[in-house]
Order: structure tokens, then C-alpha cells, then sequence
């Protein structure tokens, strides 16, 4: 065997024209072996939820552990749940294709049977379109750089093709490059960058009297532009993941009986400069969570109005648990800081061609 690999190295060599020596072609033979032992060794199986999910509840807050929010622990706590849970466990195999749970996937095991790897695949439906989300890639630390997360991904995006998916996407932290050029090689292309903020409660003091943007109560006569400016803020192209309800802020006196119905309580400001609308802010709110914001701003917004909408929120909102916002990534990210708010994420949004758009 040595000295067959011997031999073909030879002519390969004289094929391009390259050193023929045997000290060559022995250089040639260790960088190829140093190649093949950084391959993963083990396997990768179809995602058994029986008896796997504790353990890749287990590998998801190892991979992720300093960057996990309240949001994403409590994920993690409820997925070791599910695995104990008899009555969950004898459901969810009946809906892995109807419900929007990280049911199945892929997973990779090393030589001695250990979960070292996963992937989710998680089904939404949005206006008879079947989409599918891959999430919940990660690879062990002790494993990684061998391929594995490269063949996990892969079979995912070949799972969704089969399963007719319209459309595959996935999200990044913006701050992992290497995952984002991963993607990008396996066909995903970034559609949108997103940053969630969050602010503590507490008050928070600001000089008005020294701007020139007035912030009021939302008029009903902005509802038109806040409707436009909230549609390009938070597009429809992701609106299967998180479907967004724009009738709780609309004006007018059926709306207020619609939202005291659902027990929905809304408040919403408007910041205007020299009798011009330059934004508005609407703020959802649910006892004993932090309260949502949506800020709607015009093309070409004022940084200072952004920021005076935002401490208005806070003052006013003092004795909350905190809020959160989502907003595009890069637009106003000084102006919303300047108001005491603080990053915790920012992720792309990557999108790959499902089955019929694949075989166009």
C-alpha cells in the first residue's frame, strides 16, 4: 500500500511538473495522513428526540454558553424537560412535520457514542408556504474544524430540499465570521442583520428642554406613515418566523375594543421636530415580562429623535421589568445606545433556495 501511494504521488507529480523527489513525495505523503487524521471520526444519525434531547440540550449550553440570554437558557431548561417528559415524548413524533419545535434533525456521535454535534431542522408555515429553519448548530469544542458542523448543515438544507421547502434559513451572530462563511460556501445568502437591545427599569434622566424634538402621545392622524415606516423596519420577509399583529397600535375606538378583548395593553409616542413626524415608538405590554418596543422611523431618521422617543419610554415606563427591542442592525445603533440601551445580539439572517426554487 505505501508503495502504491508512492507511485501515483510520483506521476502526479510529473503530470504538473513538480519536484519528483523522494523527499518530495514522502513531504507530499505527510501532509496528506496530517489531512486525513484531522477528518471527524464517528458518525453522523438522524436526531433520535427519545434520547437525545438532554444530551444535545447539554452540548447547546456548552457551545454557547457566553453568549446564552435568559431567552436562550430557558430553551435549553425546557428541552432537558421534554426529554423526561413521557407524555411529550409519546406527541411529538405524531407532529414533527406540523409544528414549529426543534423535533428533528441531525446529530453526530464520536467512536464512544457521545452527542459531539447537532442540527435542527424546525418547519413554520406562513401563507401556504412550507419554510424550514435550521438552528441549533454546534459542534464540541474538542471536535471542531473537522467538518462536522460543513456535513451537519448540509444534510439539513438536503432534508428541507426533499421535504418541498419553498425557502431554508438560518441565523448567525454576526460576531462568528468563520459560521457565516460556512454558510455562505453551503449557499446561504444574508438577507437581513438584526440587533436585539434591552434596557434595565429603573428612571433615567434626560434634558428635553434643550432638544428641538417634541415627543406626545401617538396621534391617530400618524398611523399612515407609522404603518410605512413599520413595514420596512420589520419586513415581511420574516415575518414567518415571528408573524407580527400591526392592528394592536392601530387607531380608532374598535381597535382600543379589539385590544381590551385579546388583553393586549399598548401605549405609543410620537417624536416631532418643527411640526415634522420624525418617529414613533410603540410599547406592548404583558405583566411580569420586559415590555416590547417597535420603533418605526422614516427613511432618513434624526439620530436625536431616536434617542428622545427612547428616554420618554424609559422615564415613563420606570417601574417596569425592563424592555427590549428589535431594530435593523448599523442604522441607529449610537442614537439607541445614547438612550441607555445595550446589544445583546445581533444576528444575519441567511437564506438558501428551497427544493422548487433549487431545480428552477
Amino acid at each position: 500500500m505505501h508503495m502504491s501511494l508512492l507511485y501515483t504521488l510520483s506521476l502526479a507529480c510529473g503530470a504538473i511538473n513538480m519536484d519528483c523527489s523522494k523527499e518530495n513525495i514522502i513531504h507530499i505523503m505527510t501532509a496528506t495522513v496530517l489531512g486525513l487524521t484531522n477528518l471527524a471520526s464517528g458518525r453522523m444519525r438522524s436526531l433520535n428526540m427519545l434520547r437525545d434531547l438532554p444530551a444535545v440540550a447539554d452540548l447547546i449550553e456548552l457551545c454557547f454558553s457566553s453568549t446564552l440570554d435568559a431567552e436562550g437558557r430557558s430553551y435549553i431548561d425546557q428541552m432537558r424537560r421534554n426529554g423526561r417528559d413521557s407524555g411529550f415524548l409519546n406527541w411529538a413524533p405524531r407532529v414533527i412535520e406540523t409544528v414549529s419545535l426543534p423535533l428533528s434533525g441531525f446529530v453526530w456521535e464520536d467512536e464512544r457514542g457521545r452527542v459531539v454535534g447537532n442540527v435542527s431542522l424546525i418547519p413554520f408555515f406562513r401563507r401556504g408556504q412550507k419554510i424550514f429553519l435550521i438552528a441549533n448548530v454546534a459542534t464540541h469544542p474538542d471536535y471542531r474544524r473537522k467538518g462536522i458542523a460543513r456535513q451537519l448543515t448540509s444534510a439539513a438544507l438536503e432534508r428541507a430540499r426533499e421535504k418541498h421547502a419553498q425557502a431554508v434559513w438560518l441565523h448567525v451572530r454576526d460576531d462568528n465570521p468563520g459560521a457565516i462563511q460556512l454558510y455562505r460556501e453551503l449557499g446561504f445568502v444574508e438577507r437581513s442583520r438584526r440587533t436585539n437591545w434591552q434596557a434595565s427599569f429603573g428612571s433615567v434622566a434626560s434634558d428635553q428642554s434643550r432638544s428641538s424634538i417634541l415627543v406626545m402621545p401617538r396621534q391617530g392622524r400618524d398611523w399612515p406613515l407609522q404603518s410605512e415606516w413599520l413595514a420596512r423596519a420589520y419586513p415581511s420577509l420574516l415575518d414567518w418566523y415571528q408573524p407580527e399583529n400591526w392592528g394592536i397600535f392601530r387607531p380608532g375606538i374598535f381597535n382600543a375594543l379589539y385590544r381590551l378583548l385579546i388583553d393586549v395593553n399598548t401605549v405609543q409616542w410620537s417624536a416631532y421636530n418643527n411640526g415634522k413626524l420624525q418617529g414613533v415608538l410603540a410599547c406592548q405590554r404583558v405583566a411580569g415580562r420586559l415590555d416590547r418596543l417597535w420603533m418605526s422611523l422614516p427613511a432618513q431618521p434624526e439620530a436625536e429623535a431616536v434617542t428622545m422617543l427612547l428616554f420618554h419610554a424609559r422615564r415613563l415606563l420606570s417601574q417596569s421589568h425592563g424592555m427590549r427591542m428589535e431594530y435593523p442592525a448599523g442604522t441607529m445603533d449610537e442614537a439607541i445606545r445614547a438612550a441607555g440601551f445595550t446589544s445583546q445580539r445581533t444576528l444575519a439572517w441567511m437564506e438558501a433556495p428551497g427544493e422548487q426554487l433549487s431545480h428552477a
